[in-house]
């Protein structure tokens, strides 16, 4: 689809990567893209707005900061990233006046409704006052549905840039995981899972990218468990460096408690390691157990990695790289995206 050299886009969303990978997507559509987040951005015209939750006043006073950038801007569109306080506070401001756009990222519409009466109101409020709502995964527009009753939602990620495998490109014995090193994504369940797998095939190793607030713990747990040898913490990397990891690992790993589509695990596919992950709806809309990948049964990580290097990696492969190219990548969901921006009357 060519750009609209008239309309311009507001885009509301927390200031993490997941935002500013959004606004690559779609920037090229619109004569001005202004994104309203809560940190200072260095890559496009933005302002700093509180979007939390505890102060009436200081609530207030976003809303009104939020209206009023609305009312200087004058976007076309407003399209905000999550059903949550940024998706509330939006709707407040602009009143049904622009039409909005709301992308749910997964806890919004499963995790959040469950704390309380307020937090569903929140996450109701965001959902009925869009004009089009999006979801990662089928089972996420189930739980919308649930919330609010029958209403389009429109399936859609954020995509994949694909680049070439190297001609000659060698799998090595190497387990990857990269996810944050939070409660939510269990690293802990992996370093614990993987132990005995590692003390038994000395030729394996684990790398474990990212951080977080349980890097130290996480660290120390390792230092028991495995030989120093076999398990490295290498942080945030850049997407070099990740895509590397996922071209010559065998075995990518990712059990998080609740998750939508996760852009890692489309990135793993691509480029060939096998995943095991967790049993969540949003994995089984990606990986059949046993055949493109392994489903972690009751917790045990140490059986899905002997399932895993069972299967025929190859083959493994070669179909989930069909799957991402055909509805993974970044030209495949820029197009549902800028779809859903020309109904936008």
């Amino acid at each position: 689809m060519s750009n609209n050299p008239k309309k311009k886009l507001l885009l509301v969303g927390s200031a993490s990567v997941h935002i500013q990978n959004y606004y690559n997507l779609v920037r090229d559509y619109f004569a001005e893209v202004m994104v309203v987040t809560n940190e200072n951005i260095d890559y496009c015209p933005h302002a700093k707005v509180s979007f939390k939750l505890r102060n009436p006043f200081k609530v207030y006073k976003s809303i009104q900061e939020i209206k009023k950038i609305i009312h200087d801007f004058n976007p076309d569109i407003i399209h905000v990233h999550q059903a949550n306080t940024y998706g509330f506070i939006a709707s407040m401001a602009n009143k049904r006046r622009i039409p909005m756009v709301l992308t749910t990222l997964g806890s919004d519409v499963l995790l959040l409704p469950k704390r309380g009466f307020l937090y569903r109101f929140i996450v109701n409020k965001s959902l009925k006052d869009a004009n089009f709502i999006t979801a990662d995964a089928r089972f996420m527009a189930e739980a919308i549905h649930g919330l609010i009753g029958q209403k389009d939602v429109t399936i859609a990620n954020f995509g994949i840039d694909i680049s070439p495998i190297p001609r000659g490109h060698k799998k090595e014995k190497i387990l990857y995981s990269n996810r944050l090193h939070k409660d939510l994504y269990n690293i802990d369940q992996i370093i614990s899972g993987c132990a005995a797998f590692l003390k038994e095939n000395t030729e394996w190793s684990l790398t474990i990218g990212a951080n977080g607030n349980n890097t130290e713990l996480l660290k120390a747990q390792a230092k028991q468990l495995i030989s120093e040898e076999q398990v490295s913490f290498i942080g945030f990397v850049t997407a070099d460096i990740n895509r590397a990891n996922y071209l010559k690992s065998a075995i990518y790993i990712s059990i998080p408690s609740s998750d939508g589509t996760a852009i890692s695990l489309l990135e793993a596919m691509v480029y060939g390691a096998i995943p095991v992950v967790s049993d969540l709806p949003a994995n089984r809309e990606w990986i059949v157990d046993g055949v493109n990948g392994i489903i972690v049964q009751d917790g045990n990580v140490d059986a899905a990695i002997r399932k895993a290097i069972q299967l025929n990696a190859d083959e493994v492969a070669e179909r989930n790289a069909r799957i991402i190219n055909e509805r993974g990548s970044k030209e495949a969901n820029r197009k549902i995206f800028l779809s859903l921006y020309d109904q936008c009357q």
